[in-house]
Protein backbone atom coordinates (compact mmCIF):
# COMPACT_ATOMS: atom_id res chain seq x y z
CA UNK A 1 0.00 0.00 0.00
CA UNK A 2 1.11 4.01 -1.01
CA UNK A 3 1.94 5.66 2.10
CA UNK A 4 2.81 9.68 1.09
CA UNK A 5 4.47 11.66 3.44
CA UNK A 6 5.38 15.46 3.44
CA UNK A 7 8.91 16.18 3.63
CA UNK A 8 10.15 19.75 4.63
CA UNK A 9 14.01 21.01 4.71
CA UNK A 10 16.07 24.06 5.89
CA UNK A 11 19.92 24.55 5.72
CA UNK A 12 22.64 26.84 4.76
CA UNK A 13 22.52 26.61 0.58
CA UNK A 14 25.36 24.77 -0.78
CA UNK A 15 25.65 22.76 -4.10
CA UNK A 16 24.34 19.50 -4.21
CA UNK A 17 21.98 19.75 -1.25
CA UNK A 18 18.33 18.71 -3.69
CA UNK A 19 21.05 15.60 -4.53
CA UNK A 20 21.46 15.01 -1.23
CA UNK A 21 17.96 15.39 -0.53
CA UNK A 22 16.44 13.24 -3.15
CA UNK A 23 19.29 10.68 -2.23
CA UNK A 24 17.26 9.95 1.15
CA UNK A 25 14.07 9.30 -0.32
CA UNK A 26 15.62 7.13 -2.78
CA UNK A 27 17.52 4.96 -0.73
CA UNK A 28 14.59 4.60 1.46
CA UNK A 29 12.51 3.53 -1.19
CA UNK A 30 10.82 6.88 -1.81
CA UNK A 31 9.07 8.50 -5.10
CA UNK A 32 9.10 12.44 -5.15
CA UNK A 33 5.69 13.72 -6.28
CA UNK A 34 5.60 17.17 -5.94
CA UNK A 35 7.96 19.41 -4.94
CA UNK A 36 8.40 23.59 -4.19
CA UNK A 37 12.32 24.51 -3.04
CA UNK A 38 13.74 27.82 -3.25
CA UNK A 39 16.19 30.16 -1.71
CA UNK A 40 15.43 32.59 1.08
CA UNK A 41 18.38 34.76 1.73
CA UNK A 42 21.39 32.15 1.70
CA UNK A 43 19.38 29.62 3.11
CA UNK A 44 17.68 26.24 1.19
CA UNK A 45 14.09 25.50 1.74
CA UNK A 46 12.18 22.57 0.25
CA UNK A 47 8.48 20.91 1.00
CA UNK A 48 8.44 17.57 -1.11
CA UNK A 49 5.32 15.29 -1.14
CA UNK A 50 7.02 11.81 -0.98
CA UNK A 51 4.80 8.27 -1.80
CA UNK A 52 6.16 4.94 -0.13
CA UNK A 53 5.25 1.78 -0.07
CA UNK A 54 5.54 -0.71 3.38
CA UNK A 55 6.12 0.38 6.56
CA UNK A 56 9.85 -0.55 6.56
CA UNK A 57 10.44 2.32 3.97
CA UNK A 58 8.72 5.09 6.18
CA UNK A 59 11.26 3.88 8.94
CA UNK A 60 14.22 3.94 6.07
CA UNK A 61 12.84 7.63 5.33
CA UNK A 62 12.74 8.81 8.92
CA UNK A 63 16.46 7.42 9.51
CA UNK A 64 17.87 9.29 6.01
CA UNK A 65 16.58 12.08 7.43
CA UNK A 66 18.02 12.03 10.56
CA UNK A 67 21.00 11.18 8.90
CA UNK A 68 20.68 14.34 7.16
CA UNK A 69 20.08 16.56 10.23
CA UNK A 70 22.98 14.41 11.45
CA UNK A 71 25.77 15.30 8.96
CA UNK A 72 24.53 17.63 6.55
CA UNK A 73 23.25 20.23 8.98
CA UNK A 74 19.70 20.62 7.44
CA UNK A 75 16.76 20.79 9.68
CA UNK A 76 14.51 18.11 7.95
CA UNK A 77 10.86 17.07 9.10
CA UNK A 78 9.03 14.41 8.14
CA UNK A 79 5.06 13.67 8.42
CA UNK A 80 2.60 11.16 7.11
CA UNK A 81 -0.63 12.77 5.19
CA UNK A 82 -3.95 10.85 6.18
CA UNK A 83 -5.36 9.06 3.55
CA UNK A 84 -7.67 11.10 0.83
CA UNK A 85 -5.81 14.31 1.62
CA UNK A 86 -4.26 14.64 -1.98
CA UNK A 87 -6.88 13.75 -3.28
CA UNK A 88 -9.06 16.17 -1.33
CA UNK A 89 -6.78 18.94 -1.83
CA UNK A 90 -7.44 18.11 -5.86
CA UNK A 91 -10.67 18.35 -6.11
CA UNK A 92 -10.60 21.75 -4.13
CA UNK A 93 -8.24 23.41 -6.92
CA UNK A 94 -11.39 24.07 -8.58
CA UNK A 95 -12.10 27.21 -6.89
CA UNK A 96 -11.40 30.42 -9.16
CA UNK A 97 -7.69 31.12 -8.57
CA UNK A 98 -6.60 35.09 -8.68
CA UNK A 99 -3.55 36.81 -7.80
CA UNK A 100 -2.99 39.32 -5.36
CA UNK A 101 0.30 41.98 -5.81
CA UNK A 102 1.16 44.41 -3.49
CA UNK A 103 3.54 47.04 -3.84
CA UNK A 104 5.38 50.04 -1.76
CA UNK A 105 7.46 51.13 1.20
CA UNK A 106 7.81 47.92 3.52
CA UNK A 107 6.34 48.22 7.07
CA UNK A 108 6.11 45.72 9.66
CA UNK A 109 2.33 44.03 9.78
CA UNK A 110 1.74 44.04 6.05
CA UNK A 111 2.11 40.14 5.63
CA UNK A 112 -0.73 39.96 8.37
CA UNK A 113 -2.61 42.40 7.93
CA UNK A 114 -3.50 41.31 4.05
CA UNK A 115 -3.33 37.25 5.29
CA UNK A 116 -6.11 38.28 8.13
CA UNK A 117 -8.30 40.09 5.35
CA UNK A 118 -7.98 36.79 3.07
CA UNK A 119 -8.56 34.22 6.18
CA UNK A 120 -11.46 36.56 7.43
CA UNK A 121 -13.17 35.45 3.92
CA UNK A 122 -12.09 31.76 4.02
CA UNK A 123 -9.96 32.60 1.17
CA UNK A 124 -7.22 29.85 1.28
CA UNK A 125 -3.34 31.07 0.16
CA UNK A 126 -2.05 28.69 -2.53
CA UNK A 127 1.81 30.38 -3.18
CA UNK A 128 3.08 34.01 -1.32
CA UNK A 129 6.12 35.44 -2.28
CA UNK A 130 7.42 38.69 -0.32
CA UNK A 131 10.81 40.46 -1.39
CA UNK A 132 11.73 43.70 -0.18
CA UNK A 133 14.46 46.20 -2.03
CA UNK A 134 17.04 47.58 -0.31
CA UNK A 135 16.59 51.01 0.91
CA UNK A 136 18.74 54.08 -1.78
CA UNK A 137 19.60 57.67 -0.55
CA UNK A 138 16.01 58.67 -1.21
CA UNK A 139 13.96 55.80 -1.21
CA UNK A 140 12.94 53.62 1.56
CA UNK A 141 12.88 49.73 1.64
CA UNK A 142 10.04 48.66 -1.28
CA UNK A 143 7.95 45.75 -0.53
CA UNK A 144 6.73 43.59 -3.70
CA UNK A 145 3.91 41.07 -2.86
CA UNK A 146 2.64 38.28 -4.92
CA UNK A 147 -0.07 35.88 -3.79
CA UNK A 148 -2.01 33.10 -5.36
CA UNK A 149 -5.26 32.50 -3.79
CA UNK A 150 -8.04 30.10 -4.05
CA UNK A 151 -11.40 31.97 -3.39
CA UNK A 152 -14.64 29.73 -1.88
CA UNK A 153 -17.17 30.20 -4.89
CA UNK A 154 -19.61 32.08 -2.13
CA UNK A 155 -17.13 34.86 -2.20
CA UNK A 156 -18.58 37.80 -3.76
CA UNK A 157 -15.55 38.98 -5.95
CA UNK A 158 -16.63 42.69 -5.80
CA UNK A 159 -16.76 42.80 -1.97
CA UNK A 160 -13.50 41.15 -2.20
CA UNK A 161 -11.80 43.93 -4.28
CA UNK A 162 -13.43 46.74 -2.43
CA UNK A 163 -12.00 45.02 0.77
CA UNK A 164 -8.40 45.09 -0.97
CA UNK A 165 -8.80 48.58 -2.28
CA UNK A 166 -9.44 49.82 1.66
CA UNK A 167 -6.81 47.81 3.07
CA UNK A 168 -4.14 49.40 0.34
CA UNK A 169 -5.52 52.82 0.70
CA UNK A 170 -4.94 51.96 5.06
CA UNK A 171 -1.74 50.80 4.33
CA UNK A 172 -0.50 53.16 1.83
CA UNK A 173 -0.22 50.08 -0.97
CA UNK A 174 -0.86 49.36 -4.32
CA UNK A 175 -3.19 46.14 -4.09
CA UNK A 176 -4.19 44.54 -7.09
CA UNK A 177 -7.04 41.53 -7.77
CA UNK A 178 -6.67 39.88 -10.82
CA UNK A 179 -8.45 36.36 -11.92
CA UNK A 180 -6.41 33.71 -13.26
CA UNK A 181 -6.59 32.29 -16.24
CA UNK A 182 -5.76 28.63 -15.62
Amino acid sequence: MQQQYMLSAVGSNRTGVVAEISEAVFTAGGNIENSFMTLLGEYFSLMIQVSLSGEEASGKLQEQCEALGRDKDLAVHVFPLREGDIERSRQARVRPHYDIRVRGEDKAGIVYRISRLLASREINILQMRTDVESASANRAPQLSMRIQIEVPRQVDGDSLRRDLESLAEELEKTITLTRRKD
